[in-house]
């Protein structure tokens, strides 16, 4: 008996070894794929979850070695689980063109030995030809497709790729996105990798997303987008050197995309759908009587727009009295890959006779990867319905409002002879009717004015005064969620409430709505410590909430609190 729970006991700690070796690597990674002779790239060696020691970096004969090893440690927590890690890097540049190999490295961590694969980069030579053809900076629309199908969502990245390191965007024109849905995404890769674009290094910024879902078919077209960025020059004449920031105008082409209109003909269950999907449901018995309703909950997952989907008929209606389903959910959510949706549907449906009934919802959708219609069945129930006693156990709101008829009042009868006034001149009326055209001439004539000065106002200036206003109205849906208690839906209102208010009120871009940038925008306007760190506390209580898991239902009263407390100690501390 001892020596099996001995065994038992050795085998778990054995396999708690070996998750935790599992846990742990070692990797190395070069800043990029492709680089000039005279620059520079930067060479990372990572050791997560350990304590390494014996460390053998790589020989650089291929490099010299301009900077290095600088250590960094960090931990990171997400779902409550903690990654710690350390990075060695170096800064190299290449010796000579070719195909240039930084050898393998090693580390002890943990009793063991861990080993990192060796890394490539390509060299090629400069070309001073190349270099003054290619633009020093520019802007870029990148599309994930530029065919597509009407609802099909399309994903739309504004790249910067710039060989100076600006320290200032200003977005001068935004296109219209004329025939598209546009959804902006919060959730993509910021950070700037080093590219190769015509014999000249950049480095690609993605300053801003979009999910674009096309509304009609044809050649759509997606005007220039128009930005100013800033960038520290140097000015030498005979006697000193002066830093200053030149303004730099860069621009995106014009984009088309063909959309077509989905192949006829549609199937006649067709829900709408364009993309991938997937669908779930349940129902809340397999037992009933005709006195009874039956729930059933559909819910459509996938990367389309949801808000086409219509609901499918989940039974045969020569069976089944099928009442108008309830939207109980609809949701865009923001992923690395795109934006997905989801959308949830509730029906009650009632018997007509006893009998075995099944119940299977089938949603077919054009699944834009085939290029085909394809349907969805889930699940298939089977529900026994026996005679019920005409006593209802359910309730469905049916009522509809009858419009009132329209009817013919019959004329009051005339009493007595009618007295005509002769004096015109003393009724209070006559003057009235006179002084009428004088009063509707100056009133419109103020109007114009009013609205003359309104419209010369500084836009800017417009949207910082209804910021607070704007914020308030955003910050009721976050109320909705509170009160019915719907963690997810509310951290994305507070979240989107705070952004919406901050973009307003300082006339801010999409693209600049990191906590970062808030941080400096919120100092530079003349916030005290204080308020910029809560502000940066609470977003990021929301992203760990929205991305993280962390959506504890106990915190939503006290972050809806700190949110009015940081719209109006906004509005205190930093008048317009």
């Amino acid at each position: 008996m001892r020596a099996g729970l001995l065994i038992i006991l050795l085998l778990q700690v054995s396999g708690l070894l070996a998750q935790q070796h599992q846990d742990i690597t070692f990797t190395a990674e070069l800043s990029k794929e492709r680089m000039l002779k005279n620059s520079t790239v930067e060479y990372n060696l990572t050791l997560r979850n350990a304590q390494g020691e014996q460390l053998t970096p790589p020989e650089f004969r291929n490099f010299e070695v301009l900077q290095g090893p600088n250590r960094s440690i960090g931990t990171t927590i997400i779902n409550g689980v903690a990654t710690s890690q350390m990075t060695l890097s170096w800064m190299l540049q290449p010796k000579r063109i070719g195909t240039l190999t930084v050898g393998a490295a090693t580390v002890r961590a943990a009793g063991r030995t861990y080993r990192a694969n060796s890394q490539s980069v390509e060299v090629l030579e400069v070309d001073t030809n190349a270099l003054t053809a290619a633009p020093e900076n520019f802007l870029r629309v990148e599309v994930s497709t530029d065919r597509a199908y009407v609802g099909q969502q399309i994903i739309l990245d504004l790249n910067l790729y710039a060989s100076v390191n600006p320290i200032s965007r200003n977005m001068v024109r935004e296109p219209d996105l004329d025939g598209f849905f546009a959804r902006p995404r919060r959730r993509f890769d910021a950070s700037p990798v080093g590219v190769m674009e015509g014999g000249r290094e950049y480095q690609r910024r993605t300053l801003a997303s979009m999910a674009l879902f096309p509304i009609k078919s044809g050649r759509l077209q997606i005007d220039p987008y128009r930005m100013v960025i800033g960038a520290v020059r140097l000015r030498t004449n005979s006697s000193f050197t002066r830093r200053y920031t030149e303004q730099i105008p860069v621009n995106s082409d014009t984009v088309y995309i063909d959309v077509q209109e989905l192949p006829q003909p549609r199937p006649a269950d067709f829900s709408g759908g364009v993309g991938t999907y997937t669908a779930n449901v349940q129902i809340d018995r397999d037992r009933m009587t005709t006195d009874d309703a039956l729930k059933v909950v559909l819910q459509v997952v996938g990367q389309g727009d949801v808000q086409r989907l219509e609901a499918p008929t989940p039974v045969d209606e020569a069976n089944w009295n099928i009442y108008d389903p309830q939207v109980t959910q609809e949701e865009f959510l923001d992923s690395p890959s795109g934006m997905f949706g989801r959308k949830t549907f509730e029906y009650q449906l009632v018997p007509k006779r006893g009998g075995e009934y099944t119940v299977a919802p089938t949603v077919t959708y054009f699944n834009t990867d085939s290029q085909a219609y394809v349907s969805l069945v889930p699940e298939t129930f089977g529900v026994a319905v026996t005679g019920g006693s005409g006593q209802k156990t359910y309730t469905i709101d049916t009522a509809t409002t009858a419009d009132e008829a329209l009817t013919l009042l019959p004329a009051p009868e005339v009493t007595g002879r009618p007295r005509i006034e002769r004096n015109l001149a003393a009724q209070p009326l006559y003057w009235a009717l006179m002084l009428l055209p004088l009063l509707l001439g100056g009133g419109l004539i103020g109007w114009t004015r009013y609205r003359q000065q309104r419209d010369a106002r500084d836009p800017a200036l417009v949207l910082r005064e209804r910021a607070g206003k704007v914020a308030a109205a955003r910050l009721k849906d976050a109320r909705v969620h509170l009160q019915q208690v719907e963690p997810r839906q509310f951290y994305d209102a507070v979240e989107g409430a705070l952004l919406t208010y901050l973009r307003d009120r300082f006339s801010l871009q999409v693209a600049d709505l990191s906590r970062k940038n808030i941080q400096q925008v919120l100092t530079e306007a003349g916030a005290d410590r204080g308020l910029t760190d809560r502000y940066d506390r609470l977003l990021g209580r929301c992203e760990m909430a929205l991305y993280a898991g962390q959506d504890s239902a106990a915190d939503l009263g006290e972050t809806y609190a700190t949110a009015v407390d940081l719209i109006t100690e906004t509005e205190r501390q930093l008048r317009p």
